[in-house]
């Protein structure tokens, strides 16, 4: 899954590149059966419909307020060799052709288009007042990252507003009233969970001694998830190592895992579990590799994880200190793009732009050094609007918070482009269920990335 995580001095940053390749995996084994996001076959159709209201809060009998937010790449652009191309006119080209074929039971999308810079959670949370107090919209999609999930929660919690987006918390959804918090993704909580099951199918475990790793924003995984599936395995384990992150500075965090990795070194530890996308970056991986040069090293934040194995084999590291490393992962890159259900979207936007979609394996710098990743804003937003659709469709004609949620608790298996499994329903609210077990190989492709150790498997079983 090539991306180019940011470097460590913003760690915290790293989902930031990494989301759409998370959106991997997800619908049944079957591809939507129509040619366009915007020709979905809806549940809620029917031969005499009944009357269109302004039934909620950015709904009237014509239109459904949505608020589109993106990252301001430009106030990061020292930190990454990417960005996503003109996000705002991407997402245009996929409302502008549900709007013609349509939209949602008659209702036409209205869109409110925002960005912001994703270095701290002010900008979000700025934002998220601007979207439910000023422009209130009906539902939030696109990329709303914040770590501490201050700004998830600003919407969906404290203004009862629908976020659809990525990089989202177990934690943060049970803080939130049920469906307002959903994702196209797998919740990092969940990913966890699917990893750990997918090493015990596999006794990858059997004979070693685990020890975690994560920072204090991630602990409670640790406690809630890995160590509980630790236990339950029977599998010895190590010290529980949590290290301290202070803004962007990670020179506390680093001094704290000198301190653990020798202590791991004199407890036998043989395998390290390396819990949230923070604690993936390169320099803690270097680190417990100058100390446990021979330890398994296992990772659920398998974007951050693949984008500093990439970094390292570019800047000529070995040997590659990812290599090894074990992680749970859909559908590669190069398989995204192959799908059909992606090809569609594709189509979609080439047809109504004129301009081609390079795919990942044809992606070059521009000028400015930079990789215009105009497919993974098409792949994102394809899947974000699709999934609203369908849901948005179920609730019926008297759309609302209360129909939203009442949808989503019902629907069971969904459609999404570029998928193998997904659901909703009730309590589950993040849709990607197609994971397999995946080990990182330098020599893979030309940066390295995660190379499949087992089939892709429905992780909602």
């Amino acid at each position: 899954m090539a991306r180019s995580p940011v470097p460590a001095v913003l760690a915290v940053l790293v989902v930031v590149g990494s989301v759409a390749t998370a959106c991997g995996g997800g619908g049944k084994a079957t591809a939507p059966t129509t040619t366009r996001l915007a020709a979905t076959t809806s549940t809620a159709r029917t031969a005499s419909p009944a009357p269109l209201t302004a039934s909620f809060r950015g709904v009237t009998a014509t239109s459904i307020r949505l608020g589109i937010v993106t990252i301001d790449y430009t106030c990061i652009k020292q930190f990454v060799d990417y960005n996503y191309g003109n996000q705002p006119a991407i997402d245009q080209v996929f409302i502008d052709d549900l709007n013609a074929h349509g939209g949602i039971l008659g209702r036409k999308i209205d869109p409110v288009y925002k960005s912001y810079c994703p270095i701290g959670n002010s900008g979000a949370l700025i934002l998220c007042t601007s979207f439910t107090e000023d422009a209130k919209v009906f539902a939030v999609l696109g990329l709303f990252y914040d770590n501490t999930g201050d700004a998830d929660l600003c919407l969906t919690r404290d203004h009862q507003t629908i976020y659809i987006g990525h990089e989202i918390q177990q934690a943060w959804v049970n803080q939130s009233p049920p469906a307002l918090m959903m994702s196209p993704d797998i919740a990092e909580e969940r990913r966890a969970t699917v990893l750990l099951n997918l090493l015990r199918a596999q006794g990858t475990l059997k004979g070693k001694k685990v020890a975690t790793f994560t920072d204090a924003d991630t602990a409670r995984e640790v406690t809630n998830v890995i160590k509980p599936g630790l236990d339950s395995m029977g599998v010895a384990q190590g010290s529980a190592a949590v290290v301290t992150v202070s803004g962007s500075d990670t020179s506390t965090a680093q001094a704290q895992l000198d301190s653990f990795a020798e202590k791991w070194k004199a407890e036998g530890v043989n395998a390290v579990f390396m819990v949230g996308n923070f604690v993936a970056a390169k320099q803690f991986v270097e680190k417990v590799r100058a100390v446990l040069p021979d330890a398994l090293l296992i990772a659920d934040g398998e974007e951050s994880a693949a984008g500093g194995g990439q970094d390292e084999t570019t800047s000529g590291k070995k040997p590659n200190p990812y290599d090894g490393m074990l992680s749970a992962n859909g559908q590669t890159d190069a398989e995204l793009w192959q799908s059909a259900s992606l090809q569609q979207c594709v189509d979609t936007y080439q047809t109504a732009t004129g301009q081609t979609v390079v795919g990942p394996d044809q992606l070059k710098p521009g000028p400015d050094g930079k990789l215009d990743q105009v497919w993974l804003a098409v792949h994102d937003f394809c899947r974000e609007l699709a999934l609203f659709k369908q849901i948005a469709e179920k609730a019926g004609p008297d759309l609302s918070n209360d129909t939203w949620a009442r949808a989503a608790n019902s629907f069971g298996e969904i459609a999404l482009p570029a998928s193998v499994y997904a659901s909703v329903h009730a309590g589950k609210y993040d849709a990607d269920d197609g994971f397999r077990l995946a080990v990182f190989d330098s020599t893979v492709g030309t940066k390295g990335d995660f190379r499949p150790l087992t089939p892709i498997e429905d992780a909602s079983k």
